[in-house]
């Protein structure tokens, strides 16, 4: 009878431990597979990101190409203006033109920012809100012409954008850190 006993403890024994490994393996294969999930999730977030990221300033350096060439012209119209002659119909035509290229330029900004806005994080949205306000202020600068200073616009948009391009540097290269940068004047 004893050794039945035995022979029954063992077979419990086993059984409990074979049942305990089993869900201790269970339990594995769904941290791996969960875990393998948040891996797949953040480089496919990571992905996302730098596309927002590079369409957004790719965006903000068109409007700022085109903030030029309308700066260059309302110079040229002042130039003429100033030499007591009307200027050209062709030359108003294409100071027109410039100023419609460069509201649109802006307007274009918009669809990278809000990609930028659903996949954050929050200081890279925060970046970018700056960002746009300064390539407002830029552009604001020269309507009506005379109102600013167009020159220390595109410096300050040039300034914001080496921020934001740092900020989002930062954030993908760490992206579970929280963020500070600063940017010194010479790096722009």
């Amino acid at each position: 009878m004893d050794q039945g006993i035995a022979a029954v403890l063992a077979a419990g024994v086993a059984a409990i431990v074979t049942l305990g490994g089993a869900v201790i393996a269970y339990q594995a294969g769904r941290r791996q597979v969960r875990d393998q999930g948040a891996i797949e999730h953040a480089h496919w977030l990571r992905g996302q990101r730098e596309q927002a990221y590079l369409s957004f300033l790719s965006s903000c350096e068109r409007a700022a190409a085109a903030g030029r060439s309308r700066r260059n012209l309302v110079e040229e119209l002042e130039a003429a203006s100033s030499e007591g002659a009307a200027p050209p119909e062709e030359m108003q035509a294409s100071a027109r033109r410039a100023a419609y290229q460069f509201s649109e330029a802006v307007d274009q900004i918009l669809e990278p920012l809000n990609r930028i806005k659903m996949l954050g994080p929050e200081v890279v949205i925060d970046e970018a809100e700056h960002t746009l306000e300064m390539v407002r202020q830029f552009e604001d600068s020269m309507s009506p012409p005379g109102r600013g200073d167009p020159y220390n616009g595109e410096g300050n948009l040039r300034v914001q954008r080496a921020e934001f391009a740092a900020v989002a540097r930062q954030v993908l290269m760490h992206p579970q850190e929280h963020i500070t940068v600063t940017v010194s004047p010479d790096a722009v």
